[in-house]
């Protein structure tokens, strides 16, 4: 047994059989509290649970697992949109938090089981799927975040049971119903949301985001490259994007620049109408006065519309899976629907519009019955019955 003076004091003891060497570090408590034997070619260690948990665990293991990610959410403010903390902390301090405080739960004592009983208890009090698999996963970042400062060993949050969640696939409209919705939103403060959402499929957030510093009419083009949030009660703008692949330019279509022209010529027009009172905002899609729409504000005007229209009652997030859906019909492969959607990659794509992907289906049947002499319907009885007779 040999004692090495570095950073950390640490055992290095060798067995009988020369392969079997190990090294552990002791965490800075007595030696004398480890009893070592070799018997088999094998060395064995005789220590004290507590002692065994300061060899796994640096000291900060001790903190309790609320504190940790308390401080964990804190820096996490530099690396996610204002609106997705906002939902991180309201999942910690309604949901997590009170569950792990009143455990007394550390980041030593953490075991997979807590967070197994924690996902069965909100299971029984009836949330969704979707939600709890949003918990779990802010939780699982966190001590991903613990192991990496090598503060625990292992992730505790691994291999727990999560609930199946079943895939929402939204109603959508076709080019009809489509064309019938945008002429019932002639004349509505959030026309110009609609018609950005049912003709280009945009986003909520980028729809109310689109400023026209962002739309070059001479090189008939709009860049995606601000949205408005809706967050706690309050409207978040900003210079970012749900996903790198959401910042995109767009072409202009000849009708969408037309309506743009004269969108902004009626804007004009209400801009000396109002005079000092008008709120100069830049943003495409506002109310007379100048002043920018929020976002849930064009959702509940465009269920006033639909009703109006007496259309089936579907999202307004569902006008950008209508936009997919007739893309698709028209011959587009997934790849270009993600590119014109702004997906951060192709499988949300997939999964999302693969089942509609009928027309791709319907070539690759073909393909694979080409030059095939497929029997007749005939032809098949036929034989049926030589076969029987010969039996």
């Amino acid at each position: 047994m040999e004692m090495q003076d570095k950073t950390a004091p640490q055992l290095s003891v060798c067995g009988a059989a020369e392969c079997c060497r190990m090294t552990i570090f002791t965490g800075g408590f007595s030696m004398e509290n480890i009893r070592i034997y070799e018997e088999d070619g094998y060395i064995h260690f005789i220590m004290r649970p507590e002692d065994l948990m300061r060899l796994r665990y640096s000291t900060e293991a001790k903190t309790p697992f609320a504190d940790f990610m308390d401080r964990w959410l804190t820096q996490m403010k530099t690396q996610v949109r204002e609106n997705t903390m906002d939902g991180y902390r309201y999942a910690f301090e309604k949901h997590i938090k009170p569950f792990f405080t009143a455990r007394g739960t550390t980041l030593a004592t953490a075991r997979p089981m807590d967070f197994q009983d924690f996902v069965n208890l909100k299971f029984d009090q009836g949330l969704s799927p979707t939600s709890i698999v949003k918990f779990h996963s802010i939780m699982h970042k966190c001590l991903k975040y613990a192991v990496a400062l090598q503060i625990i060993p292992t992730n505790p949050s691994d291999n727990v049971m999560l609930p199946k969640r079943t895939r929402f696939r939204g109603q959508v409209y076709d080019r009809t119903q489509i064309n019938i919705f945008l002429a019932a939103a002639l004349q509505s403060p959030a026309e110009a949301a609609f018609v950005l959402a049912a003709t280009y499929g945009l986003r909520r957030s980028e729809c109310a985001g689109l400023r026209w510093c962002a739309v070059d009419f001479r090189a008939r083009s709009m860049v995606i490259n601000h949205t408005a949030v809706l967050s706690s009660g309050r409207v978040i703008y900003a210079d970012s994007v749900k996903t790198k692949s959401s910042y995109r330019t767009l072409p202009l279509s000849d009708s969408l620049r037309r309506y743009l022209t004269d969108l902004r010529r009626r804007q004009n027009a209400n801009r000396k109408k109002y005079g000092k009172a008008y709120c100069q905002s830049d943003y495409v899609c506002c109310r007379e006065d100048g002043s920018p729409l929020r976002p849930e504000y064009i959702s509940r005007e465009f269920e006033r519309v639909c009703r109006r229209a007496c259309l089936p009652r579907i999202r307004f997030h569902d006008l950008r899976h209508s936009v997919a859906t007739i893309l698709l019909q028209q011959g587009f492969s997934l790849k270009q629907i993600q590119d014109w959607l702004g997906h951060s990659d192709f499988s949300t794509t997939a999964n999302i519009y693969a089942h509609l992907d009928y027309s791709s289906k319907l070539s690759s049947a073909q393909a694979m019955v080409s030059g095939m002499p497929l029997p007749e319907a005939g032809d098949f009885g036929s034989r049926w019955e030589q076969n029987a007779e010969k039996s």
